[in-house]
């Protein structure tokens, strides 16, 4: 009897064509809700994401970064769900992350904030540190916290400032340049670019507070800590009614 035979005989589920094609083992997503909406979150921000074919249970993340934090922020998210690449370029590193479809809600690159990430508790700031994570900057300037995001997103954006407006977070949003107009280094504005920004001290440590349960950027946990001990310093000093 041949092995095909018995294992019809023996009602052996057949593998799928990917599945006889994997050379490296694949973990279901967990299934997590604040996860799924942070990696959601990065996803908008900075990452690519594409199946094979139609038809393939691979699912491809891949990101290209001159910073050796993203490298690991990319490791510790996706690590125990597939195998990871990370090859030098010029300008830094490519990076490879090939998963199984269970990561099919990454596909979508989406124009607005899902419904869904509103409705969850703790969804909403695990989402924005997320987009945080690939898009944000936590500084200092003329020795005073600062915090903004500048991104072609602009319907994400709104979708943010609506979420800290309801948490009474005084942000600020405006078009900072228009698409064809020449940007500062080389080349010119291929879309309109906006800027969320937090200048208002007791604003900017809420946010943090909320925030920072979710953060994953190792630069940018480091940034968002300073910030937060230079206005609790301030306040100590008096500087901040």
């Amino acid at each position: 009897m041949t092995i095909r035979n018995r294992i019809r005989e023996l009602d052996i589920p057949k593998r799928s064509a990917s599945d006889a094609r994997m050379r490296y083992p694949k973990q279901d997503f967990s299934g997590n809700i604040l996860e799924k909406a942070y990696v959601l979150g990065f996803r908008l921000g900075d990452l690519n994401v594409y199946q094979t074919s139609s038809r393939s249970d691979l699912i491809i993340v891949r990101c290209h970064t001159s910073q050796s934090v993203q490298v690991d922020l990319m490791k510790v998210l996706f690590s125990t769900y597939g195998r990871i690449t990370v090859s030098d370029s010029i300008y830094g590193y490519n990076i490879n992350c090939y998963l199984n479809k269970t990561f099919a809600f990454l596909l979508p690159k989406h124009r607005k904030i899902p419904k869904w990430i509103t409705e969850v508790e703790g969804a909403p700031w695990s989402f924005i540190a997320g987009y945080v994570d690939a898009e944000g900057y936590f500084g200092l300037n003329q020795f005073k916290a600062r915090f903004k995001i500048d991104s072609y997103d602009i319907y994400i954006l709104q979708g943010i400032v609506y979420i800290l407006q309801k948490w009474s977070i005084d942000v600020k949003f405006r078009q900072i340049a228009t698409q064809g107009q020449p940007q500062y280094s080389a080349g010119i504005f291929h879309k309109d670019l906006w800027r969320l920004d937090i200048n208002e001290a007791r604003s900017l440590l809420s946010f943090i507070q909320r925030v920072s349960p979710y953060i994953k950027h190792k630069k940018r946990k480091t940034d968002m800590i300073k910030c937060q001990n230079n206005i609790q310093d301030r306040i100590k000093r008096g500087t901040i009614l």
